[in-house]
């Protein structure tokens, strides 16, 4: 068994730290482009999914940052009464900000993540594993600065367990099975990589192999880190993903309460007779009547229950209402785009309408050309 010392010196001091700072370098990036993509969307779109990627990749990078502060820099002497523990090292303290800084970051991810989606028991599972975590990592970290490593033997089986999970879920949602073979091989290769390179750089590690570990283990999270960045920034925002198969009926009323059009998206459902559609849109005449009284004004009315979302866009000369199994913030962009489009190709005809139904037939292109893409 080889025993390192820290600071650590020698040969492989340079190269080590030129890689690492690239490694810090590249999670910051990762970061701020998860940031810019989540404040460029407009607010009803924003999903906190970026913003989520983007504090666990600020959480990795600054964790990063704080390993060499502690390695490169720190003694890892132990000394009596160290502050406010009986005994401790400069390093310690490090190591500490940096495991605590994945933590945090992690936990937010959880959080974000778990917002849109029920993974295992119940909402907020895994987010609250994680802030048990935290809140034992900082009573052990006030108890004895040297043990806080327990946690981690908890924390990173948890974390990889969730991303399993959270993988076969992200499948699931993409359509496009040719490019989710691709973009599953960059995704799963980079996580490999990263996990290993990872293990590799653990103190466990470099005292059996010497700081050639710690070298393999970074160029490891390097090739790791580059899977993933071609992973991710070819995704589209999270916003975008499976929100086709939540929309049920789409339904265009003018003023006087006409059904101009309708659509079923459901292609396993039965046709439903003309009457049936008139019963519906009667009630949703008098729905409408009821939220927006005499007063018709441009924007969105949203009505929510249990397993039924109804979005509805008022534009100048018609009513928008699209109904959808979730709440969805996307489909309220299209669903806008859809009536601006039909109102200013219609926009002379729905003045002195006379009730001729075949004068919209050219609308089924524009609803598969915006609802299909």
């Amino acid at each position: 068994m080889l025993f390192v010392d820290f600071p650590i010196t020698g040969p492989l001091r340079t190269p080590l730290l030129i890689m690492e700072w690239i490694l810090i370098i590249i999670c910051l990036e990762l970061s701020l482009i998860f940031l810019f993509r989540y404040k460029k969307q407009e607010k009803d779109l924003r999903n906190l999914q970026e913003l989520g990627y983007s504090v666990i990749f600020l959480g990795f990078s600054l964790m990063s940052f704080f390993f060499i502060l502690s390695d490169y820099y720190s003694s890892d002497k132990l000394i009596s009464n160290f502050y406010i523990w009986s005994q401790g090292s400069v390093r310690y303290i490090f190591l500490n900000c940096g495991y605590f800084s994945l933590m945090v970051g992690s936990f937010f991810f959880l959080l974000c993540v778990e917002k849109y989606k029920v993974f295992l028991f119940r909402r907020f599972f895994f987010t609250f594993l994680f802030l048990i975590s935290i809140i034992l990592f900082l009573i052990l970290f006030f108890i004895d600065i040297r043990i806080t490593q327990i946690i981690q033997y908890f924390f990173w089986p948890v974390f990889l367990f969730f991303f399993l999970i959270y993988i076969i879920e992200f499948i699931n949602k993409v359509q496009n099975k040719e490019k989710l073979l691709i973009g599953l091989l960059k995704y799963l290769s980079g996580l490999i990589f990263l996990v290993i390179g990872f293990t590799l750089t653990t103190d466990a590690l470099i005292q059996i192999f010497g700081l050639e570990s710690r070298l393999l283990g970074v160029i490891f999270q390097l090739i790791g880190l580059i899977f993933l960045s071609f992973f991710y920034l070819t995704l589209p925002p999270f916003s975008e993903f499976d929100w086709q198969d939540k929309i049920e009926t789409l339904y265009l009323i003018n003023e006087a309460g006409i059904c101009l059009y309708y659509k079923y998206f459901k292609e396993e459902e039965e046709p439903i007779s003309k009457n049936v559609i008139s019963a519906v849109i009667s009630s949703i005449n008098v729905m409408l009547r009821g939220l927006t009284g005499r007063k018709y004004n441009e924007g969105f009315s949203v009505i929510k229950k249990k397993g039924e979302n109804i979005i509805i866009y008022h534009g100048k000369f018609v009513r928008g209402i699209l109904f959808t199994t979730e709440e969805l913030n996307f489909v309220k962009v299209v669903l806008k785009d859809f009536v601006k489009k039909f109102e200013a190709l219609y926009n002379n005809i729905l003045k002195d309408w006379d009730g001729e139904m075949t004068v919209f037939k050219p609308i089924e292109i524009m609803v598969n050309n915006l609802f299909y893409k």
